[in-house]
């Protein structure tokens, strides 16, 4: 059985275990984010515990379990540049074997969702990376790896439920060159993210 969790400091040692070990046992790019034993700013030990990025009323950010193993992990948090924008899994990660089984999905996009929603959200994005921006045509054509046949059962609570929204340039978040695409929580939502567009 699954189990959302918060991160915090009763599962903080169990938790740095397991992202020690996913980052030493995976070739994936991202795993040096998970963990660095030179202690870097961008890796996610360093900002759980020197930033308040995943703290309340910032952010949050989620453990799987399935039983009692960890699976995954992702947060969420108010963007910098507008207090409006929630960015949704962040650094998310799931073991190998929980690949391509809708997770990310159907655990933690909607409670990202929720989350923007109870925070005074009016928009919920999801931001990617050089090396990993062909994920979007994912969502834009299958949403997270359904047939064209399951679209239909999708539900409120899913991300991209009312419309997937493309910015069609990149741009720079947490000085990083990111590509964004978003959902609106309320119709009437506006950015100019020409104010933030990456210039190299």
């Amino acid at each position: 059985m699954f189990k959302l969790e918060n991160f915090s400091q009763s599962n903080k040692d169990i938790f740095y275990r397991y992202l020690k070990d996913q980052a030493l046992n995976s070739k994936d790019i991202a795993a040096k984010n998970m963990w660095d034993e030179s202690k870097s700013k961008s890796s996610l030990v360093y900002i759980l515990e020197n930033t308040d990025r995943f703290l309340y009323p910032n952010g949050e950010f989620n453990i799987l379990f399935y039983n009692s193993l960890i699976v995954g992990c992702a947060g969420v948090y108010k963007s910098l540049f507008s207090n409006e924008i929630a960015l949704a899994g962040t650094r998310a990660w799931l073991s190998k074997e929980f690949r391509n089984k809708h997770i990310l999905r159907e655990y933690f996009l909607p409670n990202h969702k929720l989350w923007a929603k109870m925070n005074y959200c009016k928009a919920v994005a999801l931001c990617f990376n050089e090396y990993n921006k062909s994920l979007i045509k994912v969502f834009k054509r299958t949403r997270l790896g359904e047939s064209s046949s399951r679209v239909n059962f999708k539900e409120p609570k899913h991300l991209f439920y009312n419309g997937i929204c493309e910015i069609d340039f990149p741009v720079i978040i947490q000085h990083t060159k990111q590509y964004v695409i978003y959902e609106k929580l309320d119709t009437n939502f506006m950015f100019d993210w020409q104010l933030i567009k990456y210039n190299n």
